[in-house]
């Protein structure tokens, strides 16, 4: 009894430092990984819209960014995406724009849209798509996957997983401040 007393006293300990040195390097290490991410390959990409014309990315320059990755089989992708359109029309007067980009086949998106309302600017491309978030600090390959993203092109924020319009409000509300140098 003995011997299998220590052993399970040995097993949880064990287990216990493994799980606090997994916690700590998704807590203390993971961050600073994203957030050094540079938001130059955004704008250097070229995607089809639904209707399948490419469109520039670059157009989006000097605008408040909330980036989107998501797909129609992604069931928490959907769930948010009704929010997304409601605080894209809450804030495009303030220089913001939420972009949705589909890894996703682009028959499928065009269906999806068609009976799904959504305000924001969406694009499709599956293999660029899973490059581009993989190069904006989603090396998990996880969806939904948002990046926030200031008008100096600098990333601020990486969300893995459904956000909500409370999350959105509060990250970007200082960076839709007035500048102080107008």
């Amino acid at each position: 009894m003995k011997i299998n007393k220590t052993k399970l006293h040995i097993t949880i300990y064990v287990v216990a430092i493994i799980f606090l040195g997994f916690s700590f390097s998704r807590i203390f290490l993971k961050p600073a990984e994203k957030n050094s991410s540079s938001s130059a390959p955004l704008f250097a990409s070229v995607m089809n819209d639904p209707d399948g014309k490419p469109q520039n990315l670059k157009q989006f320059q000097h605008k408040t960014i909330v980036l989107n990755f998501w797909a129609t089989w992604c069931e928490p992708c959907r769930e948010e995406m009704p929010e997304l359109s409601n605080f894209y029309t809450e804030n495009k007067s303030k220089n913001l724009v939420v972009v949705g980009i589909a890894i996703d086949e682009e028959k499928a998106v065009q269906s999806y849209l068609k009976k799904t309302k959504v305000t924001y600017p969406i694009f499709v491309d599956e293999d660029k798509g899973v490059i581009l978030s993989k190069n904006l600090g989603n090396k998990e390959g996880i969806l939904p996957y948002t990046v926030i993203i200031n008008s100096e092109g600098n990333i601020q924020k990486t969300i893995l997983g459904r956000v909500h319009k409370d999350q959105l409000d509060a990250i970007t509300k200082p960076l839709l401040q007035p500048s102080k140098n107008l």
